[in-house]
């Protein structure tokens, strides 16, 4: 089974380089990402407000123990780590705007 995930991370990174992947940096380490950026409507009082959300998937190696409620900067922007998955290669952060 090692060989596998050796072999399926080393694919998802290569895939993720070609694509030119989004950027994360979260604790001091940068990495490549496929991302998922949202921005929605939800009506307030007194009008609309606008809401983030959305997700990134990086890859697990080297990359820290993601926690929830701390702070990451996606594609420039901060963004807070709501909830997060994980499978045997990578991680699928569930992120949201930090004001909220």
């Amino acid at each position: 089974m090692s060989a596998f995930v050796d072999i399926t991370a080393a694919a998802m990174e290569f895939s993720l380089g070609y694509m030119q992947a989004d950027s994360v940096t979260y604790n001091g380490v940068t990495a490549d990402c496929v991302a998922s950026e949202k921005m929605s409507d939800i009506l307030a009082a007194g009008g609309f407000e606008t809401h983030f959300t959305g997700s990134c998937r990086v890859l697990k190696a080297g990359f820290p123990v993601p926690v929830k409620g701390q702070k990451l900067t996606l594609n420039g922007t901060e963004r807070r780590i709501h909830s997060f998955d994980e499978d045997p290669i990578s991680y699928r952060l569930n992120l949201e705007d930090p004001t909220r």
